[in-house]
């Protein structure tokens, strides 16, 4: 998969997959139809019809299991043949889930940019810390830097990452290293949990926690944001995502991912304010309605 595509540097935000009307009219079939077959059957077929759809059944819930969705993105439709170039209209454009988590990527990597480069204007900034919870690769951060890089400013930021998963670590350094990010990035084996032992008296200008709080319930996911609301500098950022109520639920959860806590938009804003941050909580929803990004300033 290649990982340092050129196209990752126009602005992200220009770049939000949607639906088009054909693509409307064939969902009024497949989704219907995949909520109702069998999970075995469903796993069968996407084991056996694509290899992305086969790495999720594998994986899912895993960074490698969105790196695989993540990476349609970065090649031509039928660059791997006619057979995968079939099964990936049908798995990455037909499904919404790839698409969505796509644009969840592509909104972070946004929000990310802006507010280093926000951060960076202040002239008390010599530097921007950013902490990355659970990050996996720290695809959005790492393209966020590409573009940010073409004017000089990778060298006053700094990176943790820290992930329980040390594979997920893996690949984030691999594609650190094909970015030419490798200095900016300081990785570390770790769960959520210990984030505020780890770095005791360390604090933060931006903190992450994307693809993390989907699997925490209200008062776990709070006492996570809390605790980070710690680390932070005064008037620091924290950017968090959450899975939307959608159609395809039934699906998903067929495919073999584990279970979710699904929010509103409205939740996920209620979230930030019972953790202390109730200054600029923007809500961003992202075009197919499947995931939405907060932000929150301390």
């Amino acid at each position: 998969m290649k990982t340092a595509a050129s196209n990752q540097t126009s602005d992200p935000l220009q770049r939000l997959e949607t639906n088009s009307f054909p693509v409307k009219i064939v969902r009024t079939i497949t989704v219907p139809t995949l909520n109702i077959l069998p999970k075995s059957l469903i796993q069968f077929f996407m084991k056996n019809s694509s290899k992305d759809a086969g790495t999720v059944v594998a994986k899912g819930g895993t960074t490698h299991a969105l790196e695989a969705m993540y990476g349609r993105s970065e090649r031509k439709l039928f660059s791997r043949g006619i057979t995968q170039g079939i099964a990936d209209i049908l798995w990455h454009h037909l499904i919404s889930q790839p698409r969505s988590l796509r644009n969840r990527l592509r909104i972070v990597q946004g929000v990310i940019q802006e507010k280093i480069q926000l951060l960076l204007k202040d002239s008390s900034h010599t530097e921007v810390n950013v902490l990355s919870i659970a990050g996996g690769s720290s695809r959005s951060i790492m393209y966020a830097l590409q573009n940010l890089k073409k004017r000089g400013l990778t060298e006053q930021i700094h990176i943790i990452t820290i992930d329980k998963d040390i594979t997920a670590l893996d690949v984030g350094k691999r594609i650190a290293k094909e970015l030419g990010l490798e200095d900016n990035f300081e990785w570390v084996h770790g769960t959520a949990s210990e984030v505020h032992g780890l770095f005791p008296s360390r604090k933060f200008d931006i903190v992450e926690i994307v693809g993390l709080l989907d699997y925490f319930d209200f008062d776990r996911a709070t006492r996570l944001i809390s605790m980070t609301r710690d680390l932070l500098n005064e008037g620091g950022f924290i950017v968090i995502a959450n899975v939307i109520p959608n159609r395809e639920q039934p699906f998903v959860y067929k495919t073999g991912w584990p279970s979710m806590f699904y929010r509103k938009p409205k939740d996920v804003r209620r979230m930030l304010e019972t953790s202390g941050f109730t200054s600029s909580n923007d809500i961003i929803v992202e075009p197919l309605k499947i995931h939405c990004v907060g932000v929150g300033q301390k």
